[in-house]
């Protein structure tokens, strides 16, 4: 198939993730269940990123970081705050009720970001009494299923405004890296010093082969993070997510993060989308969403993505069907290229 824009999860390995997962299967034993130098090495390096007041685990699925790390912060009478086209929404099944147990309250909008007046709205709906759902979690994409990106000011507000509803604040950061590199921050501004209370760090759709780590912040309310730190553990053991083999998930992210190999490949798979992006508007397309990360979302007739399709560069249709949206993503892997073959076929 060669390469492609389905998606980034469709890329190999980046040659840094490759070369940890051969150094880490050295032949000598190593002690399972991330009792190893290994996972010290990874959450030395996440606290060299984030600050050393932070606490650290890994688990193989971004389905297992965002349904866990829900659960580790809420309670069964909870509810949780989401967009409709999250992730945590459309596309983790039923995992969020089955493992957390709360109500998931979407909210129904084409936008590509959520805004605090209309968590504001939704969350006030409850009484607060014991015939209602609790607060819960808010829970948001960064970067989001229409590859908007949250600024820190726009974190920031909706981290106080849910915090002072009595929610904590999770960011599904399946693609964080390219937040972070679209906006050019420290990663703590996007996080911890914004008072979010647990982060999704996205590693598959950025070089690994799986795996992706759940971090918890206490700058958002020390409470919560105690508690969520005590019990992720025995959810994620007891949901089968406690990988043996422990070192093969966290070497890849150990050497990603040292090198900042996570930052550049982010950053080159956001350039190629910018390019793209341009390239499109130069053709006479229209994009329905800014291109800020990795994702390209552009209005095309059934005839033109066939013929796309058909002539190697296979993608997606997405979101509503009446928008007529195919969503190009680029990845690590993505070369130029691969950019200007698309935009002659076009």
């Amino acid at each position: 198939m060669g390469r492609t824009f389905r998606s980034d999860n469709n890329a190999g390995l980046c040659p840094e993730a490759m070369q940890a997962l051969i150094e880490a299967n050295d032949r000598s034993h190593v002690i399972g269940y991330g009792d190893d130098h290994y996972t010290a090495e990874a959450v030395k390096a996440f606290k060299d990123v984030f600050g050393e007041d932070i606490a650290v685990f890994f688990v193989a699925t971004g389905s297992a970081a965002n349904t866990l790390a829900v659960a580790a912060l809420t309670e069964p009478w909870q509810r949780v705050i989401c967009h409709r086209h999250s992730h945590f929404n459309d596309d983790e099944s039923t995992a969020p009720e089955r493992i957390a147990h709360c109500r998931v309250s979407a909210i129904d909008t084409d936008e590509p970001k959520l805004t605090v007046e209309q968590i504001f709205r939704l969350a006030s709906e409850s009484r607060g009494d014991v015939h209602q759902p609790q607060a819960g979690v808010v829970t948001i994409s960064n970067t989001t299923e229409f590859g908007a990106v949250y600024s820190p000011d726009e974190v920031r507000a909706i981290a106080e405004a849910s915090h002072a509803m009595g929610y904590r604040v999770h960011i599904d950061g399946a693609r964080f890296a390219n937040a972070v590199a679209a906006c050019g921050c420290d990663p703590r501004n996007l996080t911890n010093r914004a008072g979010v209370d647990a982060l999704s760090f996205g590693g598959t759709k950025n070089g690994l082969a799986f795996g992706e780590a759940v971090i918890f912040f206490p700058l958002g309310n020390r409470a919560a993070f105690e508690r969520a730190t005590h019990t992720f553990e025995f959810h994620r053991k007891g949901t089968g997510h406690l990988l043996s083999k422990h070192r093969f998930v966290a070497a890849p992210f150990a050497a990603m993060l040292r090198g900042g190999a996570w930052m550049k490949h982010a950053r080159h798979a956001n350039d190629m989308a910018a390019m793209l992006a341009r390239g499109l508007e130069q053709c006479g397309f229209r994009l329905r969403f800014p291109a800020q990360a990795n994702a390209v979302f552009v209005e095309m007739s059934d005839p033109q993505y066939e013929a796309i399709c058909a002539a190697g560069y296979p993608c997606y249709r997405f979101g509503d069907p009446a928008w007529n949206l195919v969503r190009l993503m680029c990845s690590f892997d993505t070369a130029k290229e691969d950019v200007d073959g698309l935009l002659r076929c076009l």
